[in-house]
C-alpha cells in the first residue's frame, strides 16, 4: 500500500506509467549493482572495465526499451476499457471491447461488456416505464408531454399534419359503481388496446389522468376525425363481456408556429364543449357547424 501511495503521488493519472516505472527500476537495479561491482574490481584495467560497462549498458537499455514497448501495448485493452467507461457514462454509447483470452484481462473485459449491457438494458427499461401508465401501458402524463412536444416539432419542421384529441370518458364512474373497479380498469385497457388497432406508427395515445386521454394523430384533421369517430362508435357497441364506452372528445389541428401548450388548450376547450353539450360527441376546435358537434351514433 505504501508503494501504491508513492506511485500515485508520482503518476496520479496513469496506471501505465506506474507499471512502466516499476519495470524500469526493476530492470536497472541489477545494472546499478553491476556498475558498483565493476568499479570495485581491481583486476580489470580501465579500458576493459569501460568496455564491459558499455556492452552491459547498451544491452540493458535495448532490453528495457523493448520490454516497456511490449508492456505498453499489452496495457492497451485496459486503456480502452477506461475510455469506454468514460464514453458510456458521457454519451450512453455501448463499447465493443475485445473479449478474447481466458486470463485476468480477458475476464475483466468480458465482465465490463456484460455489466454495461446490463446497465444499459436496465436504463432503457427504466426510461420506458417512466413514460408509461402501468395499467394501460399507454403513455403516462410525462410521456404524453414528451410525445406532444415531439409531434409539434415534427409538424413544424417537417410540415406533417398533426391533430390532437382530448378524450374524457362519460361513463367510467357508473361502470365502477355497478361492476367494480376491476371492470373499470378493463374498460381503460380495452380503450387503449383498440386504439392501437387504428393508430399509425407515428401516432400515440396516453393517459393524461384518471379517465382522460390524449391521442396524437399525424394526419389531416378530416381523416383523423373520421378514424376517431369510427373507433368511438365501435366502443359504444356493447357485447357480452364488455360494457359500452361513452366518451366526450375535442380535437384541434396544429397551426404553423403553434406550441404544444396552445394546441392542447384548444383541444381541451373543445372537449369541455362536447362534455357540456351532453357528452358522447366530438367537437372540433374552430367549427360551429352542428354536424361537428352531433352526438356519436348509437
Amino acid at each position: 500500500m505504501h508503494l501504491q501511495s508513492l506511485l500515485s503521488r508520482l503518476f496520479p493519472r496513469s496506471f501505465s506509467a506506474k507499471l512502466l516505472a516499476v519495470a524500469f527500476v526493476g530492470i536497472h537495479v541489477p545494472l546499478l549493482l553491476l556498475i558498483v561491482w565493476l568499479v570495485g574490481l581491481a583486476e580489470l584495467d580501465p579500458h576493459e572495465r569501460w568496455t564491459v560497462f558499455a556492452v552491459v549498458l547498451c544491452a540493458t537499455l535495448l532490453g528495457t526499451a523493448g520490454t516497456l514497448a511490449v508492456m505498453f501495448r499489452m496495457l492497451g485493452p485496459l486503456r480502452a476499457a477506461a475510455d469506454a467507461l468514460d464514453v458510456y457514462y458521457a454519451e450512453q454509447r455501448l463499447p465493443l471491447l475485445p473479449e478474447q483470452g481466458e486470463d485476468e484481462l480477458g475476464r475483466l473485459l468480458r465482465g465490463i461488456n456484460r455489466s454495461l449491457r446490463g446497465i444499459d438494458a436496465g436504463l432503457r427499461d427504466a426510461r420506458r416505464h417512466a413514460l408509461l401508465d402501468p395499467l394501460t401501458e399507454s403513455l403516462n402524463r410525462r410521456g404524453c408531454e414528451q410525445a406532444l412536444g415531439n409531434s409539434v416539432i415534427a409538424a413544424g419542421h417537417e410540415g406533417w399534419p398533426f391533430t390532437l384529441f382530448v378524450l374524457d370518458m362519460d361513463n367510467l364512474k357508473p361502470i365502477n359503481d355497478r361492476h367494480g373497479h376491476a371492470a373499470g380498469d378493463a374498460v381503460l385497457v380495452r380503450l387503449v388496446e383498440t386504439a392501437y388497432g387504428w393508430l399509425g406508427p407515428q401516432d400515440w395515445i396516453g393517459r393524461w389522468g384518471g379517465d382522460e386521454f390524449l391521442i396524437g394523430v399525424h394526419a389531416p384533421e378530416d381523416e383523423a376525425t373520421l378514424k376517431l369517430n369510427q373507433w368511438l362508435s365501435m366502443l359504444e357497441t356493447p357485447d357480452e363481456q364488455q360494457a359500452p364506452v361513452y366518451a366526450s372528445a375535442g380535437s384541434a389541428a396544429h397551426r404553423p408556429g403553434e406550441d404544444a401548450a396552445s394546441l392542447y388548450r384548444r383541444a381541451d376547450a373543445a372537449m369541455y364543449r362536447a362534455k357540456f353539450s351532453g357528452g358522447r360527441r366530438l367537437v372540433r376546435d374552430g367549427f360551429e357547424d352542428p354536424d361537428t358537434q352531433a352526438p356519436l351514433p348509437a
